[in-house]
C-alpha cells in the first residue's frame, strides 16, 4: 500500500531505464498534448514515488519516441485482447507500465507482468491492483520458468509483449529467448502473438548516444537486422511501424535517411505470430486472428 512517506527508486543500469518511459508518460500533457496520451494510473505512481521526471525533460525525442511505441502498443494489444476476451498476455519488461489500465479488460483475460525482483517490489508498491493482474519476478528470457510458474494452459491464446526490452539483451540471449517462447508455444499447443520493438545495428552502436539512457548506464546490445532476422527464429511477420517517423523532425530525417540508404527502418515495432500455428501443429480452431 502506498504511505504518505514517498518510495525511492533505487535501481540502476537496465531496471533503471523504466523511469524513462515513466517520465514520458508523466510529462505527455506537457511536452506531446497533440498526442493525446492519457494515464492516470501514471500519475497515481508519480505522486507515491521519490522522483523528478524533469531529469528527462530535456530528451524531448526519447520521450515522444516512447509515447508514440506505447500508444502503438495499446493499439495491438486491445486488438489482440478483443479478438481474444479468454486469452493470456505476458508483458516482458514491464517496469512500471500502466497499459491494463488503459486499456480495461475483460473478466475473462489473464495478464502477467514479468521483470527483475527490485522492478516488481516497486510495482506491487506504486501500481494500482487490478482483478486477473498478477506479477511474475525472474528473467524473462527463461521461457520454461515462467511458462510453468504463471500456470500457461495448453491451446490458450497469448500475446508476448516486450516493450523498450530486446536492445538491452546480448544478441544471443534475444535469439534463444524468442526461439524458445515459439517452441514453448508450439507445445502447449497455443497460438502466440509477439509484439515487440527493436532497434537497428546502428541505433544499437550509436545507443550510448542517447542522452536518457546514457543517465542509467544501461548499454544497447542487441540490433536487428530487420524483420526477417525474428522469422528465422519461428515467427511470420504481420505488421511493422516506423516509431522515428512521429518522434520529431530530427528523429524523422535520421530515419528517413537511414530508410534510404538500407531499404530497412531505424526503429521499429512489430507483430509477429509464431509460426508453427502457421505449419498446423495448432488445431484450426486456436490460430490468432
Amino acid at each position: 500500500m502506498i504511505g504518505s512517506a514517498k518510495a525511492s527508486p533505487a535501481l540502476s543500469g537496465v531496471p533503471e531505464t523504466l523511469l524513462i518511459t515513466l517520465a514520458a508518460r508523466l510529462l505527455a500533457h506537457r511536452l506531446n498534448p497533440d498526442l493525446g496520451f492519457v494515464d492516470p494510473a501514471a500519475e497515481t505512481i508519480g505522486a507515491a514515488l521519490d522522483f523528478d521526471p524533469n531529469r528527462f525533460a530535456h530528451d524531448r525525442a526519447s520521450l515522444r519516441g516512447a509515447l508514440v511505441r506505447s500508444r502503438w502498443f495499446d493499439r495491438v494489444t486491445a486488438t489482440f485482447i478483443q479478438a481474444h476476451p479468454d486469452g493470456l498476455v505476458v508483458s516482458i519488461g514491464s517496469g512500471l507500465d500502466t497499459r491494463p489500465h488503459r486499456l480495461g479488460l475483460p473478466s475473462g483475460l489473464d495478464w502477467i507482468d514479468i521483470d527483475f525482483p527490485e522492478v516488481i517490489a516497486l510495482r506491487e508498491a506504486l501500481v494500482p491492483a487490478l482483478p486477473r493482474v498478477r506479477s511474475w519476478a525472474g528473467d524473462g528470457t527463461d521461457v520454461a520458468a515462467w511458462a510453468e510458474a504463471i500456470g500457461w494452459r495448453t491451446g490458450r491464446p497469448v500475446l508476448m509483449a516486450a516493450e523498450g526490452v530486446s536492445m538491452y539483451l546480448e544478441p544471443e540471449q534475444g535469439r534463444r529467448w524468442l526461439a524458445a517462447s515459439a517452441e514453448e508455444a508450439a507445445r502447449r499447443q497455443s497460438a502466440l502473438r509477439l509484439v515487440l520493438d527493436f532497434a537497428s545495428p546502428m541505433m544499437a552502436r550509436n545507443g550510448r548516444r542517447n542522452p536518457s539512457v546514457r543517465k542509467t548506464k544501461a548499454r544497447f546490445r542487441w540490433g536487428v537486422s530487420g524483420p526477417a532476422e525474428i522469422e528465422r527464429l519461428g515467427y511470420r511477420l504481420r505488421e511493422t511501424h516506423d516509431v522515428a517517423r512521429q518522434s520529431g523532425s530530427l528523429s524523422r530525417l535520421v530515419g528517413a535517411t537511414y530508410r534510404l540508404l538500407t531499404g530497412r527502418l531505424i526503429y521499429s515495432c512489430a507483430v509477429f505470430d509464431a509460426s508453427e500455428a502457421r505449419r498446423g501443429n495448432i488445431p484450426s480452431g486456436r490460430l490468432l486472428s
